[in-house]
């Protein structure tokens, strides 16, 4: 006789690179100014059971703008599922960031995200891949406002080429 397991809200962990530019220097005298952007981030979600669930948790960003600035910091993500496995993620937080020139300073930030990301039954983690746009303000003498928009790569999506060669000499 076969019996059902019941559906219990697990933990979903991803982990992605974002990559994309930024305006810069919003605040500043000199104008704004065109930058790469380069990240990390992790995001935890929890109270979901399935794609259709809504969710909540923390995330961790540790990024770069044209290598000339290091942040870090993380805050509260809320996912709202619009549609079945892409997802609309609004996040809010704070974060510290060390400039040229400048000391270490404090800042909040929000970050808007939409792309594919399932549920995943097997697992806790979930592949997350799409595009986001985040503001990012800093409350310190640097006088920082930024507008950073990429794509978000989760790091499973970038390991697969490794694994799959991996695989392949190894059999």
């Amino acid at each position: 006789m076969h019996s059902e397991r019941p559906a219990r809200a697990e933990p979903q962990v991803s982990l992605g690179a974002t990559v994309g530019g930024a305006v810069t220097d919003l605040r500043l005298a000199d104008g704004p100014h065109g930058a790469f952007h380069l990240g990390a981030r992790g995001d935890v979600f929890l109270l979901r059971k399935r794609e259709r669930d809504w969710g909540v948790g923390p995330f961790v960003e540790v990024l770069t703008e044209a290598f000339d600035t290091l942040e870090t910091g993380g805050g509260l993500s809320l996912l709202m599922p619009v549609f079945s496995s892409f997802p609309v993620i609004l996040s809010g937080g704070a974060f510290a960031r060390r400039a040229t020139g400048l000391d270490w300073e404090a800042g909040v930030s929000s970050t808007l995200f939409f792309g594919a990301m399932g549920y995943n039954f097997h697992s806790v983690y979930e592949m997350q891949n799409g595009l986001f746009v985040s503001g990012r303000y800093g409350l310190g003498d640097g006088q920082q406002a930024d507008i950073v928009m990429g794509v978000r790569l989760d790091l499973m999506l970038l390991a697969l080429p490794a694994i799959f060669i991996y695989e392949a000499l190894a059999h």
